[in-house]
């Protein structure tokens, strides 16, 4: 703690950053966050399942995978008690995530380490091991979050901020869109497919492939690392004081006991522990509105995580996606609606309250859950669609030099793609809402009363959902494991262990958009005048293009004094 005091005061604090430097600093912001999207599709996607099947995880090891980011937030908690004693941030923020992008050096050696490449042959030590060192780096990432999200709600102007987070979020999705797509052939190109057309995800198979991920992943380590260091530029803002000053948010004191030595440290360390948890935890949730927030996004939480690596494994497994195909839905198709609808949001938002943003995202979540019940191995395909993008395929690599090239080979899964297509069509708008709602619940903490003690027992509450979510999901999938090789069948659609998890998934979204009813929300109006003024608009501007031209050229043939009774001078 000295420490990070000392450095922050080797450069003076601001009181504040304004004009000039406070356009500065936000594109400063923004372009670190270029390079942590970069950072962000190195490390997850298909490639991120693929790698793990390589190793070897079970399902409910998958199941645990989903949960640890969130049960990782519990580091908020430390970093919180450390920022409400010294007020600073700064290093406290970049010491620790850099910390946490570099270890994915650590991750990448893990199969080297562990003898995956040289016996072929998955391991559970590797996969153990792996599972340890993400929850590592997901922890270090945790106790910087506090600091970031403080920090940030000082120097974002509060008028702003839902039109700011918006736009860097659209920029960021430029960036990550040709990322996607270029690493995602790349992958493919490295995958070994069998004479059947087959593939077989195994270290031994697929050497290839596993070569290209670890060194995939140490690129991700320096681009994250890049991302962290430029806050480095980045002014600390000590906002002035008001003349009676605030009531600290944490006031943790523990009276020593007469006992001997190491007792009394150990007791002392207990009683220290037990009151932070309740300053930390229990007082926030006095608050009503705290509480019904943190409700939400618990349930949120549950919802994604339940089902989430088994959304990536149904897509490359059942329906027999290749990674372009199953990127190109997740991360590319969902990111770039969501860039198109997260400007609206960030209008929505500032106009009418984060709790329409809420309702109506959620609403979208749980519509794109939905197309994975009905898309299956045995959907048809719709006729020429095939061959018409084979044909364009064919002749846009004939314009590279690439004569002869299918995008899509015989039998590929069209009709599935297309249904599952739905999925981040509604999900991109849904999620960018709910995300762009949070964050403005999130920097609404971050600036009033308790600042990064509600930001802390904000995340780390949400939290227990995200770790309930993703057990039960492992656990649901592992009991049901059974159903991978007698999936039950009714006509046309398939559904196997996983769609457990979806159909799991599907009610906590439901139960989401239900507590966000009647939700408080100050300053916030109400969803049914937001969509009566909608639509108000929309006919607005649908009457203008309608009747203008009836305008210009008139109801019907008029006579010369325009009265439209064919009577006058010229009207017979």
């Amino acid at each position: 703690m000295m420490v990070l005091r000392r450095k922050s005061y080797d450069e003076l604090p601001a009181l504040s950053v304004r004009r000039a430097d406070l356009r500065q600093s936000l594109r400063l912001v923004t372009l670190a966050w270029v390079f942590g999207v970069l950072w962000s599709t190195c490390v997850t996607g298909s490639r991120m399942t693929n790698f793990c099947k390589m190793l070897g995880l079970s399902e409910f090891q998958f199941g645990l995978l989903a949960s640890m980011p969130f049960l990782a937030t519990f580091g908020q908690l430390p970093a919180s008690i450390l920022i409400e004693r010294t007020g600073l941030r700064k290093y406290l923020f970049i010491y620790c995530v850099a910390l946490s992008r570099m270890l994915w050096i650590l991750v990448a050696a893990i199969p080297l380490v562990f003898g995956v490449i040289s016996s072929g042959r998955p391991s559970q030590a590797a996969a153990w091991t792996m599972l340890a060192a993400l929850w590592a780096v997901w922890f270090l990432g945790a106790i910087g979050t506090p600091a970031w999200w403080t920090w940030m709600g000082d120097l974002i102007p509060r008028r702003i901020r839902g039109r700011y987070m918006a736009a860097r979020s659209r920029i960021s999705k430029v960036i990550q869109v040709p990322a996607v797509i270029a690493l995602a052939v790349w992958m493919d190109h490295a995958t070994v497919v069998g004479a059947d057309g087959s593939i077989s995800m195994t270290a031994a198979d697929q050497a290839g492939l596993l070569w290209a991920t670890m060194g995939l992943f140490a690129v991700a380590a320096v681009l994250g690392t890049v991302d962290i260091l430029l806050f480095r530029r980045i002014r600390e803002i000590m906002p002035t004081m008001p003349a009676k000053p605030r009531k600290p948010a944490l006031d943790i004191r523990v009276a020593p006991r007469k006992r001997p030595g190491a007792v009394a440290q150990a007791d002392h360390a207990a009683r220290y522990a037990v009151e932070a948890a309740r300053q930390l935890l229990v007082d926030p949730l006095r608050d009503r509105v705290f509480r019904r927030y943190v409700l939400f996004g618990a349930t949120a939480a549950a919802a994604i995580s339940v089902a989430g690596p088994f959304f990536w494994l149904d897509m490359l497994d059942t329906l027999h996606f290749s990674q372009l195909a199953t990127d190109a839905l997740f991360m590319v198709m969902g990111p770039l609606v969501g860039m198109v609808a997260v400007m609206a949001w960030g209008k929505v938002m500032d106009a009418w309250g984060r709790r329409p943003v809420l309702i109506i995202g959620t609403a979208c979540t749980v519509v794109s859950v939905t197309p994975y019940f009905f898309a299956s191995p045995m959907t048809p395909n719709p006729p020429y669609v095939a061959e018409a993008v084979n044909w364009a395929s064919g002749h846009l690599g004939a314009l590279v030099g690439q004569g002869g090239w299918r995008l899509l080979s015989p039998g590929a899964p069209v009709g599935a793609w297309l249904i599952m297509s739905l999925s981040p069509l509604f999900g991109g708008i849904g999620w960018a809402g709910v995300m762009l709602g949070q964050q403005g619940i999130i920097l609404g903490f971050a600036d009033g009363s308790g600042r990064s003690k509600y930001v802390a027992a904000h995340a780390v509450l949400v939290s227990l959902g995200g770790v309930l979510g993703g057990l039960v999901g492992g656990a649901v999938a592992e009991g049901l494991l059974f159903l991978q090789h007698s999936p039950i069948v009714v006509g046309r659609f398939l559904w196997n262990n996983w769609h457990a998890t979806f159909a799991l998934s599907f009610v906590a979204r439901v139960a989401a958009l239900l507590l966000l009813v009647n939700m408080p929300d100050p300053g916030a109006r109400r969803v049914r005048e937001m969509m009566r003024a909608a639509g108000a608009n929309v006919w607005s501007n649908a009457a203008t293009l309608l009747f203008y031209p009836l305008r210009i050229f008139g109801w019907s043939k008029t006579n010369g004094n325009g009265n439209g009774n064919g009577d006058g001078p010229t009207g017979k």
